[in-house]
């Protein structure tokens, strides 16, 4: 072989090739802990809904593109429709949490709320970037 390594470079005949050292990122949605809050624990068995789906929605109609994690409620029908979609499934206390096929980073810990501002309902997290 003629190629020979320099540290963070591959050179082979010419061509370098750089070689990727990048951090490990914990992505085993087994050893995840995901708690609920007792308030969002009580709306969800109000609403019906023992799932939770976390989505990426994206918006990229200017000069820059936004990405924002959104959560929603969902039933056992979305779930096996969202299983084709090849989202992730990990199990938690009340039923599903549905993780989409999309890089993200997650801490061992991860704490789904319910937060209202007047009639308005919506869920947020502690533990999930993008």
């Amino acid at each position: 072989m003629t190629g020979y390594n320099t540290g963070n470079m591959y050179t082979d005949g010419g061509l370098k090739k750089h070689k990727m050292h990048l951090p490990e990122v914990k992505r085993d949605e087994d050893a995840m802990r995901f708690e609920f809050t007792p308030q969002l624990i009580e709306y969800m068995q109000k609403k019906g809904r023992r799932h939770l789906a976390v989505e990426v929605a994206t918006a990229d109609h200017s000069d820059f593109d936004v990405a924002e994690l959104y959560y929603r409620l969902i039933d056992d029908k979305t779930v096996e429709f969202l299983k084709k979609k090849r989202y992730r499934t990990a199990e938690s206390e009340l039923g599903y949490v549905m993780l989409p096929p999309y890089h993200l980073e997650y801490d061992e810990t991860v704490t789904f709320r319910l937060k209202k501002f007047l009639f308005f309902h919506s869920v947020t997290t502690d533990g999930i970037r993008l």
